[in-house]
């Protein structure tokens, strides 16, 4: 993998950590959303005077809200398969419930049948931009979208049709300060989160390194020690076959005194690459044992299965010689098994 693709891969797994936060965040709203506006028209009988803005708005509120929850329900299989489909019906859905929002608000600022719930109506919308301003704070244009939404209209209304000019203003820095705070928050976040995942990288990265041999790349015996005693207890609970090919190169002590260690290095490099090779399987523990010496741990790999591999690995040796700045050698191993 190169480097392009490596930094591809890690910028899809941020993103996908920024939106499975943008979904648990949400939560909350998905019944905010659905049951506050029952909860300020239905005990002050105002779907008395308004019955069908309210049940109507009530009714759209709620069928987003179940949407919406029967995404959250199947986002572990619908983002993985289709992450633009999956942000796209959230957006959509989000964004329609707060239209209804600002519908609302347009209404109770501008329409006196309205003013008997005004007061509610103002103190819920203020908290509610205030709310998803921060649910949906790691994707900042669906947050701004959001509570322009609800704001928006209210302003409109409060401007052109009732010509309240302080309301208007009020509404106009809510929604400037919303923003800049939005805008803020979003970069922090973002901040920290890469920071975070930096640091994930890395301590994953190190945690690697101390697995790995660092001349040939390979698991190195401290791995092995502790990946040996796991698979023998799940062997013994599993009464499963468990098999080990010890790997010792012959004569590799003549090889670096004749042509030197910087050589030597380069056939030991060879030889791990060459055991790599033949044991493929993902489960197939290859280790630096000793200086020339690899180990193979098989699990679930019966003595005659075990006997067929290490045989391909003699014989592999057998077919290939090594050969490092022209000079070429012949490498034999003998493998107990």
């Amino acid at each position: 993998m190169d480097e392009v693709e490596k930094i591809k891969k890690r910028e899809a797994i941020i993103q996908r950590r920024i939106d499975m936060d943008l979904l648990s965040r949400s939560l909350p709203g998905i019944v905010i959303y659905a049951v506050l506006w029952p909860i300020i028209f239905i005990p002050t009988e105002f779907y008395l005077l308004q019955p069908e803005v309210c049940w109507w708005t009530a009714a759209g509120l709620l069928g987003f809200s179940i949407i919406r929850a029967i995404q959250a329900q199947m986002t572990s299989q619908w983002y993985d398969n289709n992450e633009t489909a999956w942000i796209a019906v959230f957006a959509f859905c989000s964004l329609m419930q707060a239209a209804i929002w600002g519908y609302l608000f347009f209404l109770v600022v501008g329409d006196p049948r309205f003013e008997p719930i005004s007061f509610l109506m103002v103190i819920s919308l203020g908290g509610m931009a205030s709310g998803a301003l921060s649910a949906l704070n790691p994707r900042l244009w669906l947050s701004l979208t959001n509570i322009s939404l609800i704001l928006i209209p209210g302003l409109i209304s409060a401007f052109f049709i009732v010509e309240d000019y302080s309301l208007a203003s009020i509404i106009a820095i809510y929604f400037i300060y919303l923003s800049m705070l939005g805008r803020r928050s979003n970069k922090e976040y973002l901040r920290a989160f890469r920071i975070e995942t930096q640091l994930e990288t890395q301590r994953l990265e190190l945690e690697k390194l101390n697995k790995i041999d660092p001349l040939t790349l390979i698991y190195n015996r401290g791995h092995f020690n502790a990946t040996l005693e796991f698979q023998w207890s799940n062997a013994i609970r599993s009464q499963q076959a468990l098999s080990l090919l010890l790997i010792d190169v012959d004569h590799f002590k003549s090889i670096n005194d004749q042509y030197g260690h910087l050589y030597g290095d380069e056939c030991l490099v060879f030889i791990a690459n060459t055991i790599h090779n033949t044991a493929k399987r993902s489960t197939d523990v290859i280790a630096r044992f000793g200086g020339e010496e690899f180990a193979v741990l098989l699990a679930h790999t019966s003595q005659a299965k075990a006997e067929i591999l290490a045989q391909e690995i003699r014989q592999e040796f057998e077919k290939k010689p090594f050969v490092f700045e022209g000079i070429e050698h012949n490498i034999t191993v003998s493998i107990g098994l």
